[in-house]
Formats: structure tokens, C-alpha cells, sequence
């Protein structure tokens, strides 16, 4: 199975905008969360998911753009593989997860989750 392309929300929620209004230093929060739509457009994320390789075994993949994505922000808090995917999957299917470490917000949708 080839992990499916990743289309979250274009439009703000009012709680997104609310937060991104807040933001104050960790603008890169909000630069990914509003141009996400145009940086993992469907050509690149066809392009991502040439990486995976496919198979009916193991559990659904995770869309190639939101790992991308979570790497990105990884990267930028300086957080550890288990504390990104912790992080990330307290949200449930929230569109908005805080990250608390760094008190900042991550937006993603779905969550990632770790695997068996």
C-alpha cells in the first residue's frame, strides 16, 4: 500500500487563527502551517512517497508531507524521535498540537503514530 497524499485544511480554524494572532517568535509555526497547501503540493508529495516501498504488511502509512513536516519542526525544538510522535499524537485528530516542551503549536492533521 502507498502512503496516501496529505491534504489538510487551506482555511484557518478560528482556534488556528487565535493562535497564529499569538505567535511571537516561533514564526516558523506559522510561515509552515499557512503555506504548507503550496511547499507539499500533490506533485511533491507523489515525488515522497516514490521512498516508500509497497506493501500490504504493517500499518497504514503515514502521508510522506507530514513526516516531512514533522522532521522540520523536530529539528527546529530539538526534540527526540519519541517526543516528536508523543507530541504529535496527543492532538487525536486535532488540526492544532501543542507542543509543550518548547511552548509553541505544531500544526498537523492527522497525528502521527507510532508503530506496533
Amino acid at each position: 500500500m502507498r502512503p496516501p497524499l496529505w491534504h489538510p485544511p487551506i482555511e484557518l480554524s478560528d482556534h488556528e487563527a487565535l493562535i497564529i494572532k499569538r505567535i511571537k517568535r516561533a514564526k516558523l509555526f506559522t510561515f509552515l502551517r499557512l503555506n504548507r497547501l503550496f511547499i507539499f503540493n500533490d506533485e511533491f508529495q507523489e515525488e515522497l512517497a516514490t521512498i516508500f516501498k509497497d506493501s500490504t504488511v504493517g500499518n497504514s502509512p503515514v502521508p510522506p508531507a507530514q513526516i516531512a513536516l514533522a522532521i522540520i519542526l523536530q529539528a527546529y525544538l530539538g526534540i527526540s524521535d519519541d517526543e516528536v510522535i508523543e507530541e504529535m499524537s496527543r492532538g487525536s485528530t486535532l488540526a492544532v498540537i501543542p507542543i509543550l516542551k518548547k511552548n509553541a503549536t505544531v500544526f498537523l492533521s492527522p497525528p502521527l503514530a507510532r508503530g506496533g
